[in-house]
């Protein structure tokens, strides 16, 4: 089933702001790991920029990934600079999926994607 929005509601913001809880799987020294982050719907005039950087080969992962995930409250937390220092590439890239909605879609009973 399609789920269906309102284009008032959307001029008035209602797909931006949205925090979704997610966890994530990721290499780490051969082993499969997991963490939970909470990644927050950034608005297009954010994005774009980065997807526009992105596309010239610029490296926007970190500051990207400090701009979405936030804690408990809302609040971003991390820094891009804790971000290049303290993921590794597997978890980073891992996360910037996620973020940017590359995950694989989740299959129904039939095996098919949604």
């Amino acid at each position: 089933m399609t789920k269906q929005f309102d284009l008032k509601d959307i001029a008035q913001g209602s797909l931006v702001g949205e925090i979704r809880e997610k966890t994530v799987e990721f290499k780490h020294n051969g082993e499969l790991c997991s963490v939970d982050i909470r990644i927050k719907q950034l608005p297009y005039s954010t994005t774009e920029p980065l997807f526009n950087r992105l596309n010239k080969g610029e490296d926007v992962v970190a500051e990207w990934i400090s701009a979405a995930l936030v804690d408990d409250e809302g609040n971003t937390y991390l820094t891009k600079k804790q971000v290049g220092s303290n993921f590794t590439q597997a978890l980073a890239a891992a996360v910037f999926n996620v973020v940017i909605g590359l995950e694989k879609a989740p299959k129904d009973e039939e095996g098919k994607s949604d």
